[in-house]
């Protein structure tokens, strides 16, 4: 992922001479997201992809083939367009206030989670900035990132890819861009589904508990 998004800028400073704004913004928040996934790598052994869906072909695939190549879906549009059209610093600035906000709330999410499993004994966490609290009789947290709703992360991962889509949208006004987060969409609405009947198997009364106490599955005070 990180070539073809590095491959792409170089491609367009080859061809135009200079590296566009809408392409630096692009590839450093990419830039980012690659090196921040890989600094907090065991985290990931926690999440859903491991423990429910597990190591597979599905991963395999989507790692070496589907992932490095959709990912960076926009990239092209900004090497089409750098000549006609660029972000202005205005809105280089809210791409990264977007993207970084929904990377607060998806690493924010895990890390609590993390924390907890880690550190059950622990009533809080970040320094003290969130109480560890739990639905009485189970491990189920419900403070902090997961009292705002369900599945917090996912709304996070679906922001970034926002931000990510933005730049190419902006700069060529094509929807292709944009189906990077209609992916994530596609993906964790179904998820979200599953993973809320699993827990409710797995936890009845305390999950039935937790749904009626936050009541939002991925949007907070929305859905």
């Amino acid at each position: 992922l990180g070539l073809n998004v590095y491959s792409a800028v170089a491609l367009q400073y080859k061809k135009d001479g200079f590296i566009s704004l809408a392409s630096k913004v692009y590839a450093g928040l990419f830039t980012h997201f690659l090196c921040e996934y890989m600094l907090f790598e065991e985290i990931h052994l926690y999440t859903y992809d491991l423990f429910a869906e597990k190591v597979g072909f599905k991963l395999f695939w989507g790692c070496f083939v589907f992932y490095p190549f959709f990912y960076a879906i926009g990239a092209n549009y900004l090497i089409e367009h750098a000549e006609n059209a660029d972000l202005t610093p205005v809105q280089a600035f809210l791409c990264a206030v977007i993207f970084y906000s929904g990377w607060l709330m998806t690493r924010g999410a895990n890390m609590q989670k993390f924390y907890f499993k880690r550190n059950p004994e622990s009533n809080s966490c970040f320094g003290g900035l969130i109480q560890q609290k739990t639905i009485s009789n189970s491990k189920i947290l419900c403070s902090g990132f997961w009292g705002t709703s369900r599945h917090i992360n996912y709304m996070g991962e679906i922001t970034q890819s926002i931000a990510l889509a933005l730049p190419g949208w902006l700069v060529s006004g094509s929807l292709i861009p944009w189906l990077y987060p209609a992916y994530y969409i596609a993906l964790f609405i179904p998820r979200q589904i599953d993973d809320d009947a699993i827990c409710l198997e797995k936890y009845g009364k305390p999950w039935e508990e937790y749904m009626e106490l936050v009541p939002y599955r991925i949007v907070p005070y929305i859905w």
